[in-house]
């Protein structure tokens, strides 16, 4: 039996399976990976015992009590997709991303690749499916690349094969599929009316900071620090499976921050504290998305219907959502740098291992500035 670097006799299992080796002692130790932390790297443990069975099968006790899922061997994509939902989305991401990355993995991915063996897999083989979901939209074309390319790093980081063969696949881009936006004149004319409205202060909140529905509803006063001229998001309200909604972290699990530039000032000295939540009406609960949702409509037809009173043009409605493209897109044309536009917007993106680096705090302050209204 081999000797191995820290003086143990080694016995090693397949990967992915754990190790198991003997001590000098005597006892047995079985070391495999239980989880894996938000940078998605393994975490392990070690479990003892005096024969060679009892170590592994005090971990299988352990995995029942703890409710852990237990990283099984596998050799086909497939079998790795199920466990890479299961260990990789299921509880870690909103329920409605988790069945998306669901549908574009049992719908799509399996039924083709699923068969197939990590070590049979090539790039041909997935410009071939590529190429098989060209009648798709763009965007489902880049989730489903997307998915099937985290598939494959962690089936790497778990030694279940040893490159990914999606790194240099491209997915056409649909030129068609850019983020609407609203217009400089049609900024200028809501942000005009908006403080005269019912509601019209959501619509201005979200422009001015580029943050998601959710995570206006989740916003607290103590996030805003005025002293500092720095917003922190820290939370976000996401809808249930079944109904209702909860408080839970940012989309990326992480706070990010916001820099308060005059014109946000301005609104959030106009702001009544009503309570705990800066958008709430009443003392300690949160605002529901449906519910914001509705004022932004209200919001809006109400900017359009004093337009009209004033014998101007209608400005076309677009989502809440588009409010944040809208406050990334002139960012960047005001010339901010895309990695604060990153940071402000708590992008991530599958497959890419560092799309953020540190930004002073002055840097993201002075961003804002950029914006053109």
């Amino acid at each position: 039996m081999p000797l191995g670097k820290d003086g143990l006799f080694m016995s090693r299992k397949s990967n992915g399976d754990g190790s198991l080796r003997k001590k000098r002692e005597g006892l047995w130790e079985y070391r495999v990976v239980v989880g894996y932390d938000n940078n998605q790297n393994p975490i392990r443990k070690s479990f003892y015992g005096k024969t060679k069975t009892e170590p592994k099968s005090k971990y299988r006790d352990w995995l029942k009590q703890a409710g852990q899922p237990q990283i099984e061997k596998v050799t086909t994509l497939g079998e790795w997709a199920a466990q890479w939902l299961e260990i990789y989305k299921k509880g870690k991401v909103e329920d409605g991303t988790y069945r998306n990355y669901a549908h574009y993995v049992n719908k799509h991915i399996v039924p083709a690749l699923g068969h197939l063996k990590f070590e049979d897999i090539r790039p041909a083989h997935i410009e071939k499916f590529m190429r098989g979901k060209s009648s798709l939209s763009a965007s489902a074309q880049q989730h489903i690349k997307i998915a099937l390319g985290a598939i494959f790093e962690t089936a790497i980081d778990n030694g279940f094969c040893l490159s990914n063969p999606c790194r240099k696949i491209t997915v056409k881009k649909d030129k068609d599929n850019a983020p609407k936006v609203f217009s400089k004149d049609d900024i200028t004319a809501m942000l005009e009316i908006a403080p005269t409205v019912e509601y019209g202060y959501l619509l201005e909140l979200l422009l001015y900071t580029g943050i998601r529905i959710g995570e206006a509803a989740g916003l607290q006063w103590r996030d805003i620090d005025r002293k500092e001229g720095i917003i922190t998001i820290r939370h976000s309200v996401a809808r249930k499976d079944g109904g209702g909604y909860y408080l839970k972290t940012t989309k990326s699990g992480k706070e990010r921050y916001i820099g308060i530039n005059a014109k946000l000032a301005a609104l959030l000295d106009r702001l009544p504290v009503r309570g705990l939540y800066v958008l709430a009406r009443s003392e300690f609960e949160f605002e529901s998305i449906h519910v914001l949702e509705k004022h932004y409509k209200i919001a809006f037809a109400s900017i359009n219907a004093e337009l009209q009173n004033q014998e101007r043009a209608p400005v076309p409605y677009l989502s809440p959502h588009k409010c944040r493209h809208t406050y990334a897109t002139y960012l960047l044309k005001g010339g901010a740098n895309l990695r604060e536009v990153q940071q402000l917007l708590g992008h991530s993106s599958v497959g890419v291992t560092e799309i953020y680096t540190h930004v002073d705090t002055e840097d993201i302050k002075s961003s804002v500035s950029k914006l053109p209204y």
